[in-house]
């Protein structure tokens, strides 16, 4: 089936996630063929939807564990210490502490620390540090991760 001329403007911006044009035909998900174009986006949304959803209720989960926090100043030489904040009555704690640092390539681990607290050495100077706590819960592990905090400061 040709692409009708009102579905253009969006193609071209990019706007339909899975379908590409193919000689002049809108091509979609396999298995969806059988479906008008305006049906097919109409099944990728509500995937879409779909899958924000469980992403909002995997995050809502998160939130009513807690979150983590850190305390300090981001500068060289200085300790910066992870606090866990409980939102929950379960007394949840971290069962551990993995601290990051900030490159071109995105998070680093940090692999020499896995404590509440971290000292920003120079080779941290100019670079943001965050802190991803590891949550025992009835469901299983869940990572929290800290707002970054930085870029760490020379002394």
């Amino acid at each position: 089936m040709p692409l009708p001329f009102s579905m253009a403007p969006l193609l071209a911006q990019g706007m339909l996630f899975g379908c590409q044009l193919i000689g002049g035909q809108l091509e979609c998900v396999p298995g969806m063929n059988h479906l008008t174009p305006q049906q097919q986006i109409k099944v990728l949304k509500q995937q879409t939807d779909a899958s924000i959803q469980q992403a909002d209720r995997i995050q809502s989960s998160i939130n009513r564990l807690g979150s983590l926090v850190l305390q300090g100043q981001a500068l060289e030489g200085a300790l910066i210490r992870a606090q866990w904040r409980n939102a929950s009555e379960a007394p949840l704690a971290p069962s551990a502490v993995h601290w990051y640092r900030s490159s071109a390539d995105g998070w680093v681990l940090i692999a020499e620390r896995q404590s509440v607290t971290y000292t920003p050495a120079e080779r941290d100077v100019g670079l943001e540090l965050m802190a991803v706590a590891i949550v025992v819960t009835p469901e299983g592990h869940r990572r929290v991760a800290s707002p970054a905090i930085g870029p760490v400061q020379k002394r």
